[in-house]
Protein backbone atom coordinates (compact mmCIF):
# COMPACT_ATOMS: atom_id res chain seq x y z
CA UNK A 1 0.00 0.00 0.00
CA UNK A 2 1.35 3.50 -0.91
CA UNK A 3 0.49 6.63 0.67
CA UNK A 4 -3.24 7.59 1.49
CA UNK A 5 -3.90 10.47 -0.68
CA UNK A 6 -6.50 13.13 1.37
CA UNK A 7 -8.51 12.86 3.87
CA UNK A 8 -11.48 11.59 2.41
CA UNK A 9 -10.15 8.94 0.13
CA UNK A 10 -10.39 6.54 3.12
CA UNK A 11 -13.56 6.96 3.91
CA UNK A 12 -15.00 6.67 0.07
CA UNK A 13 -12.25 4.38 -1.41
CA UNK A 14 -9.70 2.51 0.81
CA UNK A 15 -12.19 2.20 3.68
CA UNK A 16 -13.94 -0.71 1.38
CA UNK A 17 -10.68 -1.86 -0.62
CA UNK A 18 -9.33 -2.57 2.90
CA UNK A 19 -12.04 -4.05 4.75
CA UNK A 20 -11.28 -7.41 4.89
CA UNK A 21 -8.08 -8.31 3.24
CA UNK A 22 -6.52 -9.46 6.50
CA UNK A 23 -3.01 -8.88 5.73
CA UNK A 24 -0.29 -6.32 3.82
CA UNK A 25 3.14 -6.52 3.58
CA UNK A 26 4.42 -3.44 3.16
CA UNK A 27 2.67 0.20 3.73
CA UNK A 28 5.07 2.93 2.55
CA UNK A 29 4.32 6.75 3.52
CA UNK A 30 6.49 8.37 0.70
CA UNK A 31 6.32 11.81 1.87
CA UNK A 32 4.61 14.07 4.46
CA UNK A 33 2.57 15.96 1.91
CA UNK A 34 -0.75 16.46 3.59
CA UNK A 35 -2.59 14.47 0.07
CA UNK A 36 -0.14 11.70 1.01
CA UNK A 37 -0.57 11.45 4.57
CA UNK A 38 -4.13 12.33 5.44
CA UNK A 39 -5.70 9.19 3.81
CA UNK A 40 -3.14 7.31 6.21
CA UNK A 41 -3.71 9.19 9.52
CA UNK A 42 -7.61 8.39 8.72
CA UNK A 43 -6.96 5.05 8.47
CA UNK A 44 -4.42 4.48 11.08
CA UNK A 45 -7.30 5.74 13.20
CA UNK A 46 -10.10 3.31 11.90
CA UNK A 47 -11.09 -0.15 13.22
CA UNK A 48 -9.96 -1.26 9.58
CA UNK A 49 -6.59 -0.61 10.76
CA UNK A 50 -6.83 -2.92 13.68
CA UNK A 51 -8.43 -5.50 11.77
CA UNK A 52 -5.10 -5.44 9.34
CA UNK A 53 -1.71 -6.99 10.33
CA UNK A 54 0.93 -4.85 8.43
CA UNK A 55 4.29 -6.65 7.90
CA UNK A 56 6.72 -3.64 7.56
CA UNK A 57 6.29 0.23 7.59
CA UNK A 58 8.61 2.24 5.45
CA UNK A 59 7.92 6.15 7.11
CA UNK A 60 10.87 8.26 7.07
CA UNK A 61 9.20 10.19 10.04
CA UNK A 62 10.53 11.02 13.47
CA UNK A 63 6.93 11.21 14.64
CA UNK A 64 3.02 10.41 13.37
CA UNK A 65 0.84 12.27 15.09
CA UNK A 66 -2.91 13.14 13.54
CA UNK A 67 -4.01 17.06 14.05
CA UNK A 68 -7.88 17.38 15.05
CA UNK A 69 -9.90 20.23 15.49
CA UNK A 70 -11.90 20.79 18.80
CA UNK A 71 -15.44 20.36 17.54
CA UNK A 72 -17.35 22.14 20.90
CA UNK A 73 -15.65 25.53 20.25
CA UNK A 74 -16.03 28.16 17.20
CA UNK A 75 -12.93 29.91 16.97
CA UNK A 76 -10.93 31.68 14.44
CA UNK A 77 -8.53 29.10 13.87
CA UNK A 78 -11.89 26.99 12.50
CA UNK A 79 -12.99 29.99 10.35
CA UNK A 80 -9.43 29.87 8.59
CA UNK A 81 -9.67 26.23 8.06
CA UNK A 82 -12.79 26.83 6.03
CA UNK A 83 -10.74 29.42 4.41
CA UNK A 84 -8.22 27.66 3.34
CA UNK A 85 -10.89 24.75 2.00
CA UNK A 86 -12.45 27.52 -0.23
CA UNK A 87 -9.33 28.74 -1.58
CA UNK A 88 -7.75 25.01 -1.95
CA UNK A 89 -11.13 23.72 -3.72
CA UNK A 90 -10.83 26.99 -6.37
CA UNK A 91 -14.51 28.58 -5.44
CA UNK A 92 -14.57 31.35 -7.41
CA UNK A 93 -14.23 35.01 -5.27
CA UNK A 94 -17.54 36.24 -6.54
CA UNK A 95 -18.87 33.52 -4.04
CA UNK A 96 -17.29 34.66 -1.40
CA UNK A 97 -15.89 37.62 -1.45
CA UNK A 98 -18.49 40.10 -0.57
CA UNK A 99 -19.00 41.79 2.46
CA UNK A 100 -22.44 41.01 4.43
CA UNK A 101 -24.44 43.52 6.41
CA UNK A 102 -27.30 45.08 7.37
CA UNK A 103 -27.16 47.28 4.63
CA UNK A 104 -27.10 44.57 2.15
CA UNK A 105 -30.16 43.48 0.50
CA UNK A 106 -30.44 40.75 -2.52
CA UNK A 107 -32.68 40.65 -5.66
CA UNK A 108 -31.87 37.23 -7.01
CA UNK A 109 -34.48 36.71 -9.50
CA UNK A 110 -37.59 34.76 -9.95
CA UNK A 111 -39.44 37.29 -7.60
CA UNK A 112 -37.26 36.33 -4.25
CA UNK A 113 -36.08 38.77 -2.10
CA UNK A 114 -33.43 39.07 1.00
CA UNK A 115 -33.07 41.89 3.43
CA UNK A 116 -30.51 41.38 5.71
CA UNK A 117 -31.30 42.63 9.18
CA UNK A 118 -27.98 41.73 10.81
CA UNK A 119 -24.98 42.19 11.38
CA UNK A 120 -24.06 45.77 11.87
CA UNK A 121 -20.76 46.48 9.12
CA UNK A 122 -19.07 48.52 12.38
CA UNK A 123 -19.21 44.67 14.10
CA UNK A 124 -18.05 43.51 11.23
CA UNK A 125 -15.54 45.42 10.93
CA UNK A 126 -13.95 44.98 14.59
CA UNK A 127 -14.12 41.06 13.84
CA UNK A 128 -11.75 41.52 11.08
CA UNK A 129 -9.20 43.76 12.97
CA UNK A 130 -8.65 40.20 14.60
CA UNK A 131 -8.81 38.38 11.98
CA UNK A 132 -5.44 36.02 11.80
CA UNK A 133 -3.82 36.83 8.18
CA UNK A 134 -3.90 33.63 5.95
CA UNK A 135 -0.13 31.91 5.93
CA UNK A 136 2.31 32.80 2.89
CA UNK A 137 1.03 29.97 1.60
CA UNK A 138 -2.58 30.94 0.68
CA UNK A 139 -2.07 34.47 0.27
CA UNK A 140 -0.01 33.41 -3.12
CA UNK A 141 -2.92 31.06 -3.56
CA UNK A 142 -5.58 33.12 -3.57
CA UNK A 143 -4.12 35.49 -6.13
CA UNK A 144 -4.79 32.83 -8.50
CA UNK A 145 -8.22 32.12 -7.42
CA UNK A 146 -10.51 33.47 -10.62
CA UNK A 147 -13.07 35.90 -10.07
CA UNK A 148 -15.77 33.98 -11.82
CA UNK A 149 -14.78 30.29 -11.63
CA UNK A 150 -13.45 27.30 -14.66
CA UNK A 151 -9.73 26.92 -14.95
CA UNK A 152 -8.08 28.29 -18.28
CA UNK A 153 -6.96 25.77 -20.90
CA UNK A 154 -3.53 24.74 -21.24
CA UNK A 155 -3.97 23.92 -24.37
CA UNK A 156 -2.69 27.42 -25.32
CA UNK A 157 1.01 26.28 -23.76
CA UNK A 158 1.20 24.92 -27.30
CA UNK A 159 1.48 21.79 -29.32
CA UNK A 160 2.26 18.32 -27.36
CA UNK A 161 5.54 17.76 -29.72
CA UNK A 162 6.96 20.91 -29.49
CA UNK A 163 6.45 21.05 -25.54
CA UNK A 164 8.17 17.83 -25.80
CA UNK A 165 11.47 19.23 -27.18
CA UNK A 166 11.71 22.37 -24.46
CA UNK A 167 14.50 22.24 -21.83
CA UNK A 168 13.67 20.29 -18.66
CA UNK A 169 14.32 22.39 -15.28
CA UNK A 170 12.78 21.86 -11.96
CA UNK A 171 11.38 24.98 -10.64
CA UNK A 172 12.96 24.60 -7.41
CA UNK A 173 16.74 23.27 -5.74
CA UNK A 174 16.73 20.10 -4.02
CA UNK A 175 17.73 22.07 -1.06
CA UNK A 176 14.15 23.83 -1.47
CA UNK A 177 12.18 20.98 -2.11
CA UNK A 178 13.35 18.64 0.68
CA UNK A 179 9.55 16.95 0.97
CA UNK A 180 9.38 15.68 -2.29
CA UNK A 181 13.38 15.37 -2.73
CA UNK A 182 12.67 12.83 0.22
CA UNK A 183 9.98 10.85 -1.61
CA UNK A 184 10.58 7.00 -1.34
CA UNK A 185 10.11 5.51 -5.30
CA UNK A 186 10.88 2.26 -5.94
CA UNK A 187 10.05 -0.54 -8.36
CA UNK A 188 8.11 -3.75 -7.51
CA UNK A 189 9.22 -6.62 -9.41
CA UNK A 190 6.18 -9.51 -8.72
CA UNK A 191 5.75 -12.71 -10.22
CA UNK A 192 3.94 -11.63 -13.52
CA UNK A 193 4.30 -7.36 -13.22
CA UNK A 194 6.80 -4.74 -12.57
CA UNK A 195 5.30 -1.23 -10.92
CA UNK A 196 7.57 2.02 -10.72
CA UNK A 197 6.12 4.07 -8.07
CA UNK A 198 7.30 7.12 -8.22
CA UNK A 199 5.64 8.96 -5.83
CA UNK A 200 6.42 12.41 -5.75
CA UNK A 201 9.88 11.88 -6.44
CA UNK A 202 12.23 14.53 -8.45
CA UNK A 203 13.58 13.30 -12.00
CA UNK A 204 16.93 13.69 -11.66
CA UNK A 205 17.55 11.96 -8.11
CA UNK A 206 15.49 8.82 -9.80
CA UNK A 207 17.39 9.45 -13.25
CA UNK A 208 20.99 8.93 -11.30
CA UNK A 209 19.93 5.93 -9.35
CA UNK A 210 18.64 3.88 -12.23
CA UNK A 211 21.97 4.84 -13.85
CA UNK A 212 24.04 3.66 -11.00
CA UNK A 213 22.05 -0.02 -11.46
CA UNK A 214 23.09 -0.06 -15.18
CA UNK A 215 19.75 1.24 -16.91
CA UNK A 216 20.73 3.05 -19.82
CA UNK A 217 18.56 4.72 -23.20
CA UNK A 218 19.83 2.14 -24.84
CA UNK A 219 19.85 -1.96 -24.85
CA UNK A 220 19.29 -1.54 -21.26
CA UNK A 221 16.25 0.83 -19.98
CA UNK A 222 13.96 -0.27 -17.10
CA UNK A 223 11.44 -2.66 -18.39
CA UNK A 224 8.44 -2.19 -16.35
CA UNK A 225 4.30 -2.26 -16.81
CA UNK A 226 3.16 0.31 -14.97
CA UNK A 227 4.58 3.29 -14.21
CA UNK A 228 2.78 6.03 -11.55
CA UNK A 229 3.98 8.99 -12.72
CA UNK A 230 5.78 11.59 -10.03
CA UNK A 231 4.07 14.23 -8.27
CA UNK A 232 -0.10 13.84 -10.03
CA UNK A 233 2.18 14.75 -13.44
CA UNK A 234 3.25 18.14 -12.34
CA UNK A 235 6.29 19.37 -15.40
CA UNK A 236 8.49 19.89 -12.62
CA UNK A 237 8.96 16.18 -11.89
CA UNK A 238 8.74 14.33 -15.25
CA UNK A 239 11.93 14.39 -17.71
CA UNK A 240 12.49 13.46 -21.64
CA UNK A 241 16.01 12.02 -18.99
CA UNK A 242 14.14 9.88 -16.98
CA UNK A 243 11.88 8.81 -19.40
CA UNK A 244 14.14 7.40 -21.68
CA UNK A 245 15.36 5.25 -19.25
CA UNK A 246 12.07 3.41 -18.85
CA UNK A 247 10.19 1.23 -21.04
CA UNK A 248 6.58 1.43 -20.62
CA UNK A 249 3.32 1.46 -22.03
CA UNK A 250 1.57 2.22 -18.89
CA UNK A 251 1.17 5.26 -17.04
CA UNK A 252 -0.97 5.88 -13.86
CA UNK A 253 -1.78 9.85 -12.80
CA UNK A 254 -2.72 10.03 -9.40
CA UNK A 255 -4.74 13.60 -9.54
CA UNK A 256 -8.05 15.38 -8.66
CA UNK A 257 -6.87 17.99 -10.69
CA UNK A 258 -5.21 19.85 -8.17
CA UNK A 259 -5.91 22.87 -5.91
CA UNK A 260 -4.91 26.23 -5.66
CA UNK A 261 -1.73 27.46 -8.04
CA UNK A 262 -1.31 23.53 -8.61
CA UNK A 263 -2.74 22.32 -11.71
CA UNK A 264 -1.98 18.12 -12.18
CA UNK A 265 -1.36 16.70 -14.52
CA UNK A 266 0.59 19.58 -16.14
CA UNK A 267 0.51 19.35 -20.40
CA UNK A 268 4.26 19.18 -20.42
CA UNK A 269 3.73 15.60 -18.98
CA UNK A 270 2.04 14.10 -21.33
CA UNK A 271 3.42 15.46 -23.99
CA UNK A 272 6.94 14.36 -22.59
CA UNK A 273 5.58 10.78 -22.06
CA UNK A 274 4.42 10.56 -25.96
CA UNK A 275 6.77 12.70 -27.82
CA UNK A 276 9.81 12.03 -26.09
CA UNK A 277 13.09 11.04 -27.90
CA UNK A 278 13.17 7.58 -26.65
CA UNK A 279 9.06 6.99 -27.10
CA UNK A 280 8.78 3.76 -29.65
CA UNK A 281 5.96 5.48 -32.21
CA UNK A 282 4.71 1.87 -33.04
CA UNK A 283 3.02 1.45 -30.02
CA UNK A 284 0.04 2.53 -28.26
CA UNK A 285 0.33 4.10 -24.74
CA UNK A 286 -2.34 4.25 -22.05
CA UNK A 287 -2.44 6.86 -19.53
CA UNK A 288 -5.08 6.25 -16.71
CA UNK A 289 -6.83 8.45 -14.52
CA UNK A 290 -7.78 8.04 -11.11
CA UNK A 291 -10.72 10.43 -11.36
CA UNK A 292 -13.19 11.31 -14.07
CA UNK A 293 -10.96 13.39 -17.05
CA UNK A 294 -14.11 16.22 -16.90
CA UNK A 295 -13.76 16.54 -13.36
CA UNK A 296 -10.38 16.69 -13.32
CA UNK A 297 -9.97 19.56 -16.18
CA UNK A 298 -12.39 21.98 -13.56
CA UNK A 299 -9.09 22.31 -11.63
CA UNK A 300 -6.50 22.32 -13.94
CA UNK A 301 -7.87 23.21 -17.36
CA UNK A 302 -8.12 21.23 -20.38
CA UNK A 303 -5.21 19.32 -20.55
CA UNK A 304 -5.61 17.46 -24.19
CA UNK A 305 -7.84 16.80 -26.99
CA UNK A 306 -9.10 13.56 -28.25
CA UNK A 307 -7.14 14.12 -31.38
CA UNK A 308 -3.93 14.88 -30.05
CA UNK A 309 -4.44 11.29 -28.45
CA UNK A 310 -5.25 9.58 -31.55
CA UNK A 311 -2.13 11.15 -33.71
CA UNK A 312 0.01 9.84 -30.51
CA UNK A 313 -1.76 6.24 -30.43
CA UNK A 314 -2.51 7.21 -26.92
CA UNK A 315 -5.24 5.59 -25.13
CA UNK A 316 -7.05 7.34 -22.21
CA UNK A 317 -8.80 5.64 -18.99
CA UNK A 318 -10.26 7.46 -16.39
CA UNK A 319 -12.04 6.67 -12.86
CA UNK A 320 -10.11 4.04 -12.42
CA UNK A 321 -9.79 2.65 -8.70
CA UNK A 322 -7.75 -0.74 -10.01
CA UNK A 323 -4.72 -1.56 -12.09
CA UNK A 324 -6.37 -3.37 -15.03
Amino acid sequence: MIDGGPYETFDYHLMDLLDGIGTIDLLVLTHIDADHIEGLTNFIDSTVFDGIDIKCFWINCANLLPARMDGDKIAYKHAITMEELLIDKNVPKEKFSRKITDQTDFDIGNGIKIEVLSPPEGIVDRVSEKWPVLSGEYLEKIQDIKVSGGRESQLKKGGLEDLAATEFKHAKEIEDDLFNSSSIAFVIWGIDFSFLALADSRAEIVEQNLKKRKYNDGDNKLIVDYVKVSHHGSHNNTSNALLGLIDCGNYIFSTNGGTGRSRHPSRETIARILYHPGRDLTKEVNLYFNYPLPEIELSSGKIFTGDEMKKAKANVIDNITLIP
